[in-house]
């Protein structure tokens, strides 16, 4: 009995009446889920299949998901999984906008805007994407997304409202009236003057900022250079920065701060150009040795993220930067999707809350169902870019580990990342760490979940020592495995 009253009170927080009876629905709902996953799961592995078919197919399946947990109200989706330490409806905030940069990228590239969901039914993304925004963004709706208040998550999921208002401009802003334009700018601009927390969060109103101006609507250029000054402050050199809260280094390097220096100089390209550019290509001259067709050493929170990895590979190639090619971005793209889709990381409509398969020892308080999908932020601007442009129909190259074993240095970070051609693994060395003792991952203990039921809120154990200190971290045995290999280097069967 208690332990039924764990797990429900895990994925509930504090929930408004309409959005408990939201869960209700899904949780009691049958989910026909088995064969769209077995199916994304043949096509995408089979080599055999044109690559556009292959993506199109793990677009839809994306979409299917997100339009099948949507919510009546249309700005929220209740995706099924374990909750974040925020209530439900910004969980489901969260699921709705975390989609909404790849539906948009998807219309922006000149594909079709017109697909089926699970049922066979039409659906016109265009209308999915207009109603969704104004509904959320509309005080009067039920929908409303709610105000934007300091240190909060409705910052992280506004910058993904404003890039697809932005790459959406032909398809539906211009179609909106003023009062329409007015008030979603206007919850927009809540951002401003509110408090962020210290590392990458920095970006988020200077999108959003530059966004407005792009659409020559009021915006807060002090804002702009005080969250962009304090942002480059992190910069060590060589294209990497650190986390300015824990002063460490991981893939939000990759997914967060340099796929937020990509869209800014799209979308106003005077933005501090030489900076971009240089540090996005001195970056990239390292950090592509990190991906193998067997995993990447994982490190760091947000582990949830993996498949977006490959991103700032993308985003490179799309510029033209010296230090990598159409064909070896989309090779690491390709790479990256297809070995986490062979662990069978895709269930139900969405990717996992786990690395692999789910894994909530591996989930951070601040993430929920929906938060996975910043895995897409390595699909969003691939396909920004059309069928057929450079991106998609340049000829596959090679990954670096394909060629050649390597070391590579970065003395800027403490790293030394070492890759082995015949094995396929890829190890990250920590310099700092040496002499780190190898700890386990902590489970939940009684009292967090007892915090858990009282609080309605996610307690999970950060696990941040074995995250970030240890002296190594493989592709091959990612942390929390290492300890359960057998005697004979065989994976115990425990996922």
């Amino acid at each position: 009995m208690i332990k039924n009253v764990i797990q429900s009170a895990k994925n509930l927080g504090e929930i408004p009446r309409r959005h408990l009876l939201q869960l209700r629905r899904f949780r009691h709902r049958k989910v026909p889920w088995t064969s769209d996953d077995a199916r994304v799961k043949e096509i995408f592995l089979n080599d055999a299949l044109p690559e556009q078919e292959r993506y199109r197919e793990l677009f839809l399946y994306f979409v299917r998901g997100f339009l099948y947990y949507r919510a009546p109200d249309k700005a929220h989706v209740y995706y099924p999984g374990a909750s974040s330490r925020h209530d439900a409806s910004i969980d489901a905030m969260e699921g709705f906008c975390r989609m909404l940069p790849m539906i948009a990228a998807w219309i922006k590239s000149g594909r079709e805007h017109v697909i089926q969901n699970i049922d066979g039914e039409p659906v016109d993304l265009i209308e999915v994407a207009r109603d969704g925004i104004l509904s959320g963004t509309d005080p009067k709706s039920k929908g409303f997304w709610g105000h934007i208040q300091d240190f909060e998550q409705r910052m992280v999921e506004a910058v993904n409202v404003a890039l697809s208002i932005w790459l959406l401009r032909d398809f539906v802003w211009y179609s909106l009236s003023s009062a329409e334009k007015k008030r979603i700018a206007d919850w927009l601009l809540e951002i401003n003057g509110k408090e962020v927390w210290d590392n990458n969060w920095h970006l988020f109103p200077v999108m959003i900022n530059v966004v407005l101006r792009s659409l020559d609507f009021p915006y807060d250029q002090k804002s702009v250079n005080k969250h962009y000054d304090r942002l480059k402050s992190f910069y060590q050199d060589n294209g990497w920065f650190r986390d300015g809260l824990s002063g460490e280094y991981d893939y939000y390097n990759a997914w967060g701060i340099h796929y937020a220096l990509f869209w800014l100089n799209e979308i106003n390209p005077e933005f501090d150009p030489e900076f971009i550019r240089c540090s996005q290509t001195d970056f990239i001259r390292t950090y592509k040795y990190l991906i193998s067709t067997e995993g990447i050493p994982i490190t760091g929170r947000s582990i949830c993220y993996r498949m977006a990895v490959p991103a700032p590979l993308v985003t490179g190639a799309i510029n033209g930067l010296d230090r990598i090619s159409p064909g070896l971005a989309r090779r690491a793209l390709d790479c990256v999707w297809s070995y986490f889709i062979g662990k069978d990381a895709l269930s139900k409509g969405t990717a996992t809350q786990g690395y692999w398969q789910e894994d909530i020892r591996l989930l951070d308080n601040y993430s929920g169902p929906g938060s996975s999908l910043w895995s897409l932020r390595s699909l969003i601007p691939a396909f920004y870019t059309p069928p057929d442009s450079d991106f998609w129909a340049a000829p596959l190259e090679k990954l670096p580990i394909e060629r050649e074993s390597y070391e590579v240095p970065i003395p800027e970070i403490g790293w030394i990342i070492k890759g082995n051609k015949e094995t396929q693994e890829v190890v990250i060395i920590k310099e700092n760490n040496a002499g780190n003792a190898f700890r386990s991952l902590q489970k939940q203990t009684f009292r967090r979940k007892l915090k858990q039921v009282i609080l309605c809120k996610a307690s999970r154990h950060p696990n941040g020592y074995v995250k970030y200190k240890l002296h190594e971290y493989s592709s091959l045995w990612p942390f929390w495995v290492e300890e359960e290999v057998n005697i004979s280097g065989e994976l115990k069967d425990h996922y």
